[in-house]
């Protein structure tokens, strides 16, 4: 790997220069929420680049919400995703465990992590929603990426992590990093970690929550905590590590098409057999399964935590349910501690 800087106005030009070539998709700021948008010369001005992950995981792009897999997808155009952080990266780790390398490949999502590039971000400015050093993960990358961002106060240092990101750069960059400015990266990374801490310092996450989870898995306290929750799916929809998905047959005029779609194992219909059956027929059985998915099933089949403390579940539900204080509550048995306040997203 080698380390670079970029000032700000030549960072911008590289980035338009590749859009000539790719399609570039980077956060661009809606109040206090970061959204991707494809980036063009007119727009390159108002992305946010190294602050903090957008509302969308990274799965979006390589993942998507349903597709036609049969017949498989052909041609795909070259993209470049700018922003994404290590909460993100963790989360594409599972998708590929699944997906990729796995027994069954999916040849759709194989041809996406083919021609996608990803140039990850440190996050400069953790959100209060934010626990991911509570499961041991920092707030900036080191793999996955193919090129990495931090931003400094006149520019990035840029790292390089594949060969892809060093094609992006050759010729572009012709400065290394300096001393001071790599010194700069780390007091920027202690301090976003020192930060994600003190915002996590009222819950007590277990280190090896994966290990423990199955002490707790039959308590009743899972038939608490779990009463502000209203089915939606709006967590599974947006965490970067979710991969469920059922499969739809279709076919007019004589044509087949088969679909993937998102599912959601809190939605009533889950796992139901063709007699009607369900496993999980009660909220609680599917509340108390997904967070077993994260914190037992994946690290037992995994051998990795299947959350990766981003806070989108958090800032997302509409019941306000906040996941670290239902973890806390559940491992220390005080179910007087759950109480659904309004979460701010910042």
């Amino acid at each position: 790997m080698a380390e670079y800087f970029i000032e700000i106005n030549r960072w911008k030009d590289l980035v338009i220069k590749w859009t000539e070539e790719f399609d570039v998709f980077a956060p661009f700021s809606y109040g206090s929420q970061l959204l991707y948008e494809k980036v063009s010369d007119i727009n390159v001005d108002d992305a946010v680049f190294g602050s903090v992950r957008p509302i969308q995981p990274l799965k979006f792009f390589f993942y998507p919400f349903r597709e036609k897999i049969l017949p498989e997808i052909n041609k795909l155009k070259k993209t470049i995703v700018i922003g994404a952080a290590n909460c993100d990266l963790s989360g594409l780790k599972i998708l590929d465990r699944v997906f990729l390398n796995g027994d069954y490949k999916d040849p759709n999502y194989i041809k996406r992590r083919e021609n996608i590039i990803i140039v990850s971000i440190d996050c400069a400015k953790p959100l209060s929603v934010c626990f991911c050093k509570a499961l041991g993960l920092d707030p900036f990358p080191v793999d996955g990426f193919d090129l990495n961002l931090t931003a400094l106060e006149n520019g990035f240092v840029i790292e390089t992590g594949s060969q892809s990101g060093e094609d992006l750069i050759r010729n572009e960059i012709n400065r290394s990093a300096q001393e001071n400015e790599l010194e700069k990266r780390t007091a920027l990374r202690e301090n976003s970690a020192s930060l994600i801490l003190r915002h996590n310092e009222q819950f007590h996450i277990p280190e090896k929550i994966g290990q423990i989870f199955k002490n707790v898995f039959s308590l009743d306290e899972w038939k608490e905590v779990w009463k502000n929750c209203v089915q939606c799916g709006s967590c599974t929809n947006i965490c970067p590590s979710c991969v469920c998905f059922f499969l739809e047959d279709t076919s007019k005029g004589g044509n087949f098409q088969k679909n993937k779609i998102w599912d959601s194992c809190l939605l009533p219909g889950y796992a139901r057999m063709a007699s009607g059956v369900s496993p999980r027929p009660l909220l609680y059985e599917r509340y108390r399964n997904r967070l077993a998915c994260k914190y037992m099933y994946m690290v037992e089949h995994f051998k990795m935590v299947g959350c990766t403390g981003c806070g989108r579940c958090i800032a997302g539900c509409p019941g306000r349910i906040d996941k670290r204080k239902v973890l806390s509550c559940v491992f220390s048995k005080r179910i007087e501690d759950v109480r659904y306040e309004s979460v701010k997203y910042l």
